[in-house]
């Protein structure tokens, strides 16, 4: 059962960190980025403070929520129009369209939306530091329980031989006494 748990332990530890390392080689290549959100122009599908995973794609069509670089700003928007020249987005709380943006201007799609992105983002040193300390106990709980069970070395037998001696020489003198005890009182 300890051994089952240990298992789980270390390949839920495995998984974080190839993910965690996918993650930063993909960011690194350029392929995928992280942004919050500021404002409720696409409120009740992103919230403001929601984080967005965004996917640099080749193409995009209508309907795609995109992440633009306009003026120095990220905007989280809706592509509702396309032409040969770029693309026309609106805010989904928004009453009017964005103007026409170049498809260069495109940092990439919105593939996921909060949720559990915030909690990871938000409490990422927790996270990590809590996945850590369970590990490093499960080593240590691991080794602990294991150690009782591992084959001795010969100091370690040694000592038990000893000890077990002590242990069968007092057995052996009280059990005298008490024989004696026995026989004086008949």
């Amino acid at each position: 059962m300890i051994r089952g748990i240990k298992r789980l332990i270390d390949v839920l530890f495995v998984v974080v960190i190839v993910l965690l390392i996918g993650y930063f080689v993909l960011r690194n290549i350029g392929m995928i980025e992280i942004y919050e959100v500021e404002t409720g122009s696409m409120e009740d599908g992103i919230h403001p403070g929601d984080y967005v995973l965004i996917v640099r794609k080749d193409s995009y069509t209508i309907g795609d929520i995109v992440t633009y670089v306009k003026d120095d700003y990220y905007v989280t928007h809706r592509i509702i129009k396309e032409d040969a020249s770029g693309v026309v987005t609106k805010g989904d709380a928004n009453n009017t369209e964005d103007d026409e943006i170049s498809r260069d201007a495109i940092v990439g799609k919105v593939i996921f939306i909060g949720g559990l992105l915030n909690i990871l983002i938000n409490y990422k040193y927790a996270l990590v530091s809590f996945l850590l300390g369970l590990y490093l106990f499960s080593c240590y709980f691991y080794k602990s329980v294991d150690s009782n069970t591992c084959v001795k070395d010969e100091e370690d037998e040694i000592i038990d031989d000893v000890v077990d001696r002590r242990i069968e020489l007092l057995f052996r003198k009280r059990l005298k006494k008490r024989i004696r005890v026995e026989y004086r009182k008949k």
